[in-house]
Protein backbone atom coordinates (compact mmCIF):
# COMPACT_ATOMS: atom_id res chain seq x y z
CA UNK A 1 0.00 0.00 0.00
CA UNK A 2 1.20 3.53 -0.79
CA UNK A 3 0.28 6.86 0.79
CA UNK A 4 -1.50 9.61 -1.15
CA UNK A 5 -0.25 13.12 -0.45
CA UNK A 6 -1.93 16.53 -0.50
CA UNK A 7 0.20 19.67 -0.95
CA UNK A 8 -1.00 22.85 0.79
CA UNK A 9 0.03 26.42 -0.04
CA UNK A 10 -1.09 29.76 1.38
CA UNK A 11 -0.59 32.53 -1.14
CA UNK A 12 -0.61 36.30 -1.54
CA UNK A 13 1.22 37.91 -4.48
CA UNK A 14 3.77 35.10 -4.78
CA UNK A 15 4.43 34.99 -8.52
CA UNK A 16 8.24 35.30 -8.24
CA UNK A 17 9.14 31.78 -7.04
CA UNK A 18 5.75 30.05 -6.94
CA UNK A 19 6.02 28.40 -10.36
CA UNK A 20 9.43 26.96 -9.49
CA UNK A 21 8.06 25.66 -6.20
CA UNK A 22 5.10 23.96 -7.88
CA UNK A 23 7.38 22.41 -10.48
CA UNK A 24 9.61 20.97 -7.76
CA UNK A 25 6.77 19.10 -5.99
CA UNK A 26 4.63 17.99 -8.93
CA UNK A 27 6.03 14.44 -9.02
CA UNK A 28 4.87 13.71 -5.44
CA UNK A 29 1.56 15.61 -5.43
CA UNK A 30 -1.70 13.67 -5.53
CA UNK A 31 -3.56 16.91 -4.84
CA UNK A 32 -2.52 20.57 -4.67
CA UNK A 33 -4.60 22.97 -2.56
CA UNK A 34 -3.92 26.73 -2.65
CA UNK A 35 -5.64 29.16 -0.27
CA UNK A 36 -5.19 32.66 -1.68
CA UNK A 37 -5.90 35.78 0.36
CA UNK A 38 -6.39 38.30 -2.44
CA UNK A 39 -3.42 38.20 -4.83
CA UNK A 40 -3.35 40.93 -7.47
CA UNK A 41 -0.49 39.44 -9.52
CA UNK A 42 -0.42 36.17 -11.49
CA UNK A 43 -0.27 33.88 -8.42
CA UNK A 44 -3.73 32.39 -8.93
CA UNK A 45 -3.14 31.79 -12.63
CA UNK A 46 0.15 30.02 -11.87
CA UNK A 47 -1.64 27.76 -9.38
CA UNK A 48 -4.46 26.97 -11.79
CA UNK A 49 -2.03 26.08 -14.58
CA UNK A 50 -0.42 23.58 -12.19
CA UNK A 51 -3.81 21.93 -11.64
CA UNK A 52 -4.32 23.23 -8.10
CA UNK A 53 -7.66 23.59 -6.36
CA UNK A 54 -7.68 27.30 -5.52
CA UNK A 55 -9.75 28.74 -2.67
CA UNK A 56 -10.17 32.46 -2.06
CA UNK A 57 -10.32 33.47 1.60
CA UNK A 58 -9.30 36.61 3.53
CA UNK A 59 -6.43 36.10 5.96
CA UNK A 60 -7.33 36.26 9.64
CA UNK A 61 -4.03 34.83 10.87
CA UNK A 62 -1.58 32.38 9.35
CA UNK A 63 -2.19 29.57 11.84
CA UNK A 64 -5.95 29.70 11.39
CA UNK A 65 -5.58 29.94 7.60
CA UNK A 66 -3.28 26.91 7.47
CA UNK A 67 -5.71 24.87 9.57
CA UNK A 68 -8.58 25.90 7.30
CA UNK A 69 -6.54 24.79 4.32
CA UNK A 70 -5.63 21.49 5.98
CA UNK A 71 -9.34 20.77 6.35
CA UNK A 72 -9.77 21.26 2.58
CA UNK A 73 -7.15 18.61 1.81
CA UNK A 74 -8.66 15.23 0.95
CA UNK A 75 -5.81 12.88 1.80
CA UNK A 76 -4.71 11.63 5.20
CA UNK A 77 -1.27 13.25 4.89
CA UNK A 78 -0.48 16.83 3.83
CA UNK A 79 2.81 18.46 2.90
CA UNK A 80 2.71 22.16 3.82
CA UNK A 81 4.82 24.37 1.55
CA UNK A 82 5.38 28.13 1.31
CA UNK A 83 5.26 29.67 -2.15
CA UNK A 84 8.91 30.78 -1.94
CA UNK A 85 10.24 27.31 -1.10
CA UNK A 86 11.74 24.88 -3.62
CA UNK A 87 12.43 21.19 -2.96
CA UNK A 88 15.76 19.62 -3.88
CA UNK A 89 15.95 16.35 -5.79
CA UNK A 90 17.24 14.57 -2.68
CA UNK A 91 14.23 15.65 -0.62
CA UNK A 92 11.84 14.68 -3.41
CA UNK A 93 13.43 11.22 -3.55
CA UNK A 94 13.02 10.89 0.23
CA UNK A 95 9.35 11.79 -0.09
CA UNK A 96 8.84 9.36 -2.98
CA UNK A 97 10.37 6.59 -0.89
CA UNK A 98 8.17 7.61 2.07
CA UNK A 99 5.06 7.48 -0.14
CA UNK A 100 5.73 3.90 -1.19
CA UNK A 101 4.58 2.63 2.21
CA UNK A 102 1.29 3.00 4.06
CA UNK A 103 1.55 5.36 7.03
CA UNK A 104 -0.83 5.14 9.99
CA UNK A 105 1.43 6.81 12.54
CA UNK A 106 0.40 10.12 14.12
CA UNK A 107 3.77 11.87 14.34
CA UNK A 108 4.72 14.41 11.65
CA UNK A 109 7.97 14.62 9.68
CA UNK A 110 10.48 17.43 9.30
CA UNK A 111 13.36 18.32 7.02
CA UNK A 112 16.03 20.97 6.69
CA UNK A 113 15.30 24.40 5.22
CA UNK A 114 18.24 26.20 3.59
CA UNK A 115 17.92 29.99 3.40
CA UNK A 116 19.01 32.28 0.58
CA UNK A 117 19.42 36.02 1.18
CA UNK A 118 20.17 38.49 -1.62
CA UNK A 119 20.71 35.57 -4.01
CA UNK A 120 23.24 33.63 -1.95
CA UNK A 121 23.02 30.80 0.55
CA UNK A 122 23.28 31.75 4.22
CA UNK A 123 25.59 29.32 5.99
CA UNK A 124 25.44 30.92 9.45
CA UNK A 125 23.43 33.80 11.02
CA UNK A 126 21.26 31.38 13.02
CA UNK A 127 19.85 29.86 9.84
CA UNK A 128 22.20 26.90 9.56
CA UNK A 129 20.11 24.34 11.47
CA UNK A 130 16.55 25.23 10.53
CA UNK A 131 14.42 22.07 10.54
CA UNK A 132 10.74 22.63 9.80
CA UNK A 133 7.80 20.32 10.55
CA UNK A 134 5.79 20.17 7.35
CA UNK A 135 4.63 16.61 6.56
CA UNK A 136 1.52 16.22 8.68
CA UNK A 137 -1.04 13.51 9.40
CA UNK A 138 -4.67 14.61 9.34
CA UNK A 139 -4.98 14.99 13.11
CA UNK A 140 -2.07 17.43 13.50
CA UNK A 141 -2.86 21.15 13.33
CA UNK A 142 -1.05 24.48 13.73
CA UNK A 143 -1.10 26.90 16.63
CA UNK A 144 -3.38 29.72 15.53
CA UNK A 145 -0.85 32.54 15.86
CA UNK A 146 -0.77 35.68 13.74
CA UNK A 147 2.88 35.12 12.75
CA UNK A 148 5.34 32.21 12.90
CA UNK A 149 2.67 29.58 13.49
CA UNK A 150 4.14 26.21 14.42
CA UNK A 151 3.24 22.58 14.92
CA UNK A 152 3.96 21.68 18.55
CA UNK A 153 4.92 18.06 18.09
CA UNK A 154 7.97 15.85 17.97
CA UNK A 155 8.87 14.73 14.46
CA UNK A 156 11.01 12.34 12.47
CA UNK A 157 13.46 13.75 9.93
CA UNK A 158 13.63 13.12 6.20
CA UNK A 159 16.82 13.44 4.15
CA UNK A 160 17.18 16.38 1.79
CA UNK A 161 16.84 20.14 1.83
CA UNK A 162 14.16 22.63 1.01
CA UNK A 163 15.48 25.91 -0.43
CA UNK A 164 13.94 29.14 0.89
CA UNK A 165 14.06 32.23 -1.37
CA UNK A 166 12.39 34.76 0.90
CA UNK A 167 14.21 37.99 -0.09
CA UNK A 168 13.12 39.99 -3.15
CA UNK A 169 14.45 43.48 -2.38
CA UNK A 170 14.74 45.95 0.50
CA UNK A 171 11.33 47.51 -0.13
CA UNK A 172 9.68 44.09 -0.10
CA UNK A 173 11.42 43.07 3.13
CA UNK A 174 10.50 46.29 4.92
CA UNK A 175 6.86 45.81 3.93
CA UNK A 176 7.05 42.18 5.03
CA UNK A 177 8.55 42.87 8.45
CA UNK A 178 6.28 45.84 9.15
CA UNK A 179 3.29 43.61 8.35
CA UNK A 180 4.73 40.90 10.60
CA UNK A 181 5.23 43.48 13.37
CA UNK A 182 1.57 44.53 13.26
CA UNK A 183 0.40 40.93 13.37
CA UNK A 184 2.90 39.84 16.02
CA UNK A 185 1.81 42.72 18.22
CA UNK A 186 -1.59 41.03 18.52
CA UNK A 187 0.12 37.90 19.89
CA UNK A 188 2.49 39.81 22.19
CA UNK A 189 0.26 42.57 23.57
CA UNK A 190 -0.87 40.58 26.60
CA UNK A 191 2.50 38.86 27.14
CA UNK A 192 4.84 41.81 27.67
CA UNK A 193 5.15 44.60 30.18
CA UNK A 194 5.48 48.35 29.70
CA UNK A 195 7.16 49.20 26.41
CA UNK A 196 10.25 51.16 27.39
CA UNK A 197 14.00 51.12 26.65
CA UNK A 198 14.29 47.40 27.41
CA UNK A 199 11.89 46.44 24.60
CA UNK A 200 12.80 49.24 22.19
CA UNK A 201 16.59 49.15 22.55
CA UNK A 202 17.94 46.22 24.56
CA UNK A 203 15.92 43.40 22.96
CA UNK A 204 16.51 44.56 19.36
CA UNK A 205 20.23 45.02 20.06
CA UNK A 206 20.42 41.55 21.62
CA UNK A 207 18.74 40.08 18.54
CA UNK A 208 21.36 41.73 16.31
CA UNK A 209 24.20 40.47 18.53
CA UNK A 210 22.70 36.98 18.62
CA UNK A 211 22.48 36.63 14.84
CA UNK A 212 25.71 38.41 13.95
CA UNK A 213 28.06 37.22 16.70
CA UNK A 214 26.65 34.24 18.60
CA UNK A 215 25.12 32.54 15.54
CA UNK A 216 28.07 33.36 13.31
CA UNK A 217 26.53 35.93 10.97
CA UNK A 218 29.93 37.59 10.77
CA UNK A 219 31.05 34.59 8.66
CA UNK A 220 28.29 35.34 6.13
CA UNK A 221 30.09 38.60 5.39
CA UNK A 222 28.16 41.74 4.53
CA UNK A 223 24.99 39.71 4.04
CA UNK A 224 25.30 38.43 7.61
CA UNK A 225 25.55 42.00 8.92
CA UNK A 226 22.56 43.14 6.83
CA UNK A 227 20.47 40.15 7.87
CA UNK A 228 21.19 40.81 11.56
CA UNK A 229 20.24 44.45 11.04
CA UNK A 230 16.88 43.40 9.58
CA UNK A 231 16.32 41.21 12.65
CA UNK A 232 17.07 44.23 14.86
CA UNK A 233 14.45 46.24 12.99
CA UNK A 234 11.90 43.42 13.11
CA UNK A 235 12.06 43.21 16.91
CA UNK A 236 11.98 46.98 17.38
CA UNK A 237 9.01 47.42 15.02
CA UNK A 238 7.14 44.63 16.84
CA UNK A 239 7.22 46.46 20.17
CA UNK A 240 6.44 49.81 18.57
CA UNK A 241 3.27 48.17 17.24
CA UNK A 242 2.47 46.71 20.67
CA UNK A 243 2.71 50.24 22.07
CA UNK A 244 0.36 51.54 19.37
CA UNK A 245 -2.24 48.95 20.35
CA UNK A 246 -2.11 50.18 23.96
CA UNK A 247 -2.41 53.84 23.03
CA UNK A 248 -5.60 53.30 21.01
Amino acid sequence: MSTALSILYLSFNEEDVFGQSLESIKSIADEIVVVDSGSSDSTVQIAERAGADVYHRPLKNWGEQRNWGLNKCNHSWTLVVDCDEVFTDELIESLKEWKQSEHNEQHPYSFKRVHFFKGKRMNFSGLQNDYVVRLLPKEVKYEELNVHEKVRSSSKRLKGNMLHYTYKNAVHWEQKFRTYAKRQALDYEEKVGRIGPYYLNVKPSWRFFRHYIIKGGIFDGSRGFEYALWMYRAVKWRYIEVNKLRIK
